[in-house]
């Protein structure tokens, strides 16, 4: 059983949050991944600097919580879906790990969770299924980006 605070938990991840910025930006600079990898990442920063989101800003800590899960969520699938050395030096010099990504991202998940837990209806699965609506939606968006490029009716 995890018997780390809330507090505790939250704070981890916020001192880390430069370094995931840095990560982010590592990734879309990088002319080796391509547009198609990218997408979902670009997709989902924007969904973080959003005003609009499933779960909205004005709503402390879970109005956070939902666009933290969906980069988290995301960086995550961006560095699978990458050449392996590739992601790990980024990682790296990100001065970050893949198992501290997880684990970041299971500890957002479960502070959604005690607080929806705690009265917010829910919002915990919200915020993760909005993660996974956001990285479907980045991608379906870029393949009609690139259609409309190439002529093709999407």
């Amino acid at each position: 059983m995890n018997d780390r605070s809330t507090r505790e938990i939250l704070t981890g991840i916020v001192v880390r949050l430069p370094r995931y910025g840095q990560l982010a930006v590592r990734l879309v600079a990088d002319g080796r991944i391509s547009a198609r990898q990218k997408a979902p990442l670009i997709g989902s920063i924007g969904y973080g600097l959003s005003p609009i989101d499933l779960i909205p800003g004005i709503i402390p800590i879970l109005g956070q919580l939902d666009d933290l899960l969906v980069v988290l969520g995301t960086l995550r699938y961006v560095l699978k879906q990458m050449d392996p050395e590739v992601a790990d030096r980024h990682l790296a010099a990100a001065g970050l790990t893949r198992a501290q990504l997880d684990a970041d991202f299971r500890d957002s998940a479960l502070v959604a969770g005690r607080l929806a837990a705690t009265g917010t209806r829910g919002a915990g699965t919200i915020a993760i299924g909005g993660a996974r609506l956001a990285g479907r939606v980045a991608g379906k968006g870029w393949r009609r980006f690139r259609n409309q490029q190439s002529g093709r009716i999407d």
